[in-house]
């Protein structure tokens, strides 16, 4: 017996070393409250602010921020430093407590006030400091950095009450079609006043669908016309405006976080984006972006354009608002000689002459760019201002727009003494890995080229002046490039709450056939997705354009 006796203790005293944060856990040999217990609960409930914590000379100094100072010897009870470390286990094993496993002799005792406990386990670490009581009492000390973290909780909660768009169509009238607007009203509830200090707009307005394969989605996109110009959540006065259903985009946010890429970029229009959950006719439809609708005016595409009687001379030359759109659903369209698609935006019905004007400057154009002539005074650099072609390049490229090999949704413009601008971007919903439709060898992976190879841009790559500026650029925008996957974070944290109201009427399982993006299952496998791509595919891009 006395073997045994002798064998464990010598188990307990090899538990003891090795618990609590790499330092002996303190035992309490008689039920008895130490030296300093007392008043450590004191200033506890006397709601003092921790602020540091130092071991020296066989004691512990506890330091508050009001200047109130506590000495707790080792030899009435142990503080555990768990700064570099986790905190031991604590337990209540049957009627006694245990750390780590360790059972101690301290009873487990319910009943006690705090002040006639015993501490069990006591340690700080970099946040605040922790007392474990008897009593299954733990006492958090307050502390400037658990009130920072409160303080951010409470603002992103704030964050996260987006606001809230009420549609009534008068009757209850149904949207129907693209053309023919619906009477009614707008009502934007902005309770936590995110962005700006209206908490309540209401409005007058006309609503209609709008998009083009987005209108054949069960979640419809809508165009909004207001009867008069106003402010919506903080965005330059206007009477037109977007709600983007973002139907095929189940993280919601691509859209946004394109609108980021350009707004880094510097085009000479970012579109603005808000995340807002929308009601029509009480009903609730999801979460939309509400954004500012692309049309020619002072806060958005702000250029001068022709009038009807500028068909001569400079006035001839600008300005005008053009798209690249195989829909080719404007009242004026074209196709150049090497297939891209061009409409005209606005004006949308130009005179003979502009006519002949702009489609006879893109075929002075592409000839320049066909002959491979790269001077500035005969070459294609007379013709496009080439500082937003390469930008536009390298963010569709980055997200691998399947729209964006000048096929659909890229918009130009031409000023009166300007060249050729890629203005602003748009509709990037089937981007960062969010579309399976690629011909030829591209896939849908992360790797391979794909603006690169068409259209344009094989001429424009063929200039080794053009390939360089690509590089310059790219390498001075990555430092801002690798911020996305924070940003990706942060949006889908405004979005926790209203994606899950999203997905309770529109399920995450739903899919767009001819987009070939079968559904991950859960917001946050197709967040991570997102950023997962989005980083895979910058790495790419920097190690392939470099190599150039």
């Amino acid at each position: 017996m006395k073997i045994y006796a002798r064998i464990l203790s010598l188990l307990i005293s090899v538990s003891l070393l090795l618990s609590g944060c790499g330092k002996e856990p303190q035992t309490q040999k008689e039920p008895q409250q130490p030296t300093g217990f007392v008043e450590l609960v004191q200033a506890y409930k006397d709601g003092r602010v921790f602020k540091s914590a130092e071991h020296q000379d066989g004691s512990c100094v506890l330091s508050f921020t009001d200047g109130y100072r506590l000495t707790i010897a080792a030899s009435a009870f142990e503080i555990h430093d768990c700064t570099a470390k986790s905190p031991a286990k604590v337990e209540a094993s049957g009627n006694w407590w245990s750390v780590d496993g360790v059972v101690y002799g301290i009873k487990v005792d319910s009943t006690l006030p705090d002040e006639q406990s015993l501490p069990v386990y006591v340690y700080f670490n970099t946040k605040t400091l922790y007392a474990h009581l008897s009593n299954r009492t733990i006492l958090t000390f307050p502390s400037e950095v658990l009130e920072d973290e409160k303080d951010e909780q409470a603002a992103i909660e704030r964050r996260q009450n987006i606001p809230v768009v009420h549609i009534t169509t008068k009757n209850s009238a149904p949207i129907q079609d693209k053309k023919n607007y619906v009477d009614g009203t707008i009502k934007i509830v902005d309770t936590e006043k995110l962005y700006s200090d209206v908490e309540v707009f209401t409005a007058d307005m006309g609503i209609r669908g709008r998009g083009n394969s987005t209108w054949s989605f069960p979640k419809k996109p809508w165009k909004v016309k207001l009867d008069s110009k106003a402010s919506l959540l903080g965005m330059p006065a206007d009477k037109e405006w977007a709600l983007l259903a973002n139907y095929a985009d189940r993280t919601l946010i691509r859209n946004i976080v394109a609108m980021k890429l350009s707004e880094i970029c510097g085009f000479s229009w970012t579109p603005r984006m808000r995340s807002v959950e929308v009601f029509l006719n009480g009903k609730y439809q999801g979460v939309y972006t509400l954004c500012e609708h692309k049309k020619v005016s002072s806060d958005r595409v702000d250029i001068d354009l022709v009038g009807e009687n500028d068909n001569d001379g400079d006035a001839v030359t600008g300005g005008y608002y053009l798209e690249i759109e195989e829909q080719q659903d404007e009242t004026t369209c074209w196709w150049t000689s090497m297939g891209v698609p061009m409409m005209f935006s606005d004006p949308e019905e130009p005179t003979a002459q502009q006519l002949a004007y702009v489609k006879g400057l893109f075929d002075l154009f592409e000839k320049a760019l066909k002959s491979r002539d790269f001077s500035e005074s005969t070459g294609y650099l007379k013709y496009i201002d080439v500082d937003s072609f390469v930008d536009y390049y390298i963010v569709q490229e980055l997200t691998k727009n399947i729209d964006g090999n000048l096929r659909k949704s890229s918009f130009i413009t031409k000023e009166r003494g300007k060249k050729l601008e890629m203005y602003h971007l748009w509709d990037f919903d089937l981007t960062l890995g969010n579309c399976g439709y690629f011909w030829g060898d591209v896939g849908n992976g992360p790797e391979n080229f794909w603006i690169k190879i068409d259209k344009w841009f094989p001429y424009l790559f063929a200039d080794p002046a053009f390939v360089e500026k690509v590089q310059n650029r790219w390498n001075e925008l990555m430092p801002e490039f690798e911020k996305i996957p924070e940003f990706i974070d942060d949006q889908a944290l405004t979005l926790a709450k209203a994606q899950v109201r999203n997905f309770q009427v529109w399920s995450i399982w739903e899919s767009v056939d001819w987009v070939y993006f079968p559904s991950l299952g859960s917001y946050e496998k197709e967040v991570d997705y997102l950023k997962e791509f989005y980083t895979e595919r910058l790495q790419w891009l920097d190690r392939e354009l470099n190599k150039l």
